[in-house]
């Protein structure tokens, strides 16, 4: 029986990493942590929108974060809320609050 493979290894071209495309003139900030990019902007009302910008999206995480954890509570059996310390009245409670409150 013959093998339909040539011997030949494919040479698979490395993808370039973000280190190496980086500016000289570049801070870590620009391509890191996406709250600290707002540090590097120059102009104090461009900073001023990137942190609004910010502090709107960590805020919709937040909710949304919230809007799963009740529904989660909401759906969990009886013996799994029983193993986390919750009955099912507090977990019920805790389900039907707004997604912006705590």
């Amino acid at each position: 029986m013959t093998s339909l493979s040539t011997g030949a290894s494919r040479k698979v071209p490395a993808t370039p990493r973000l280190s190496s495309i980086r500016r000289a003139n570049s801070s870590p900030a620009e391509f890191g942590r996406p709250e600290l990019r707002w540090h590097s902007v120059a102009n104090p009302l461009g900073r001023a929108i990137l942190w609004l910008f910010f502090a709107a999206t960590q805020l919709l995480v937040v909710w949304q974060n919230r809007l799963r954890d009740r529904a989660y509570l909401q759906r969990m059996p009886d013996y799994l809320l029983r193993d986390i310390g919750i009955d099912s009245v507090d977990a019920r409670q805790e389900a039907s609050k707004p997604f912006w409150r705590r």
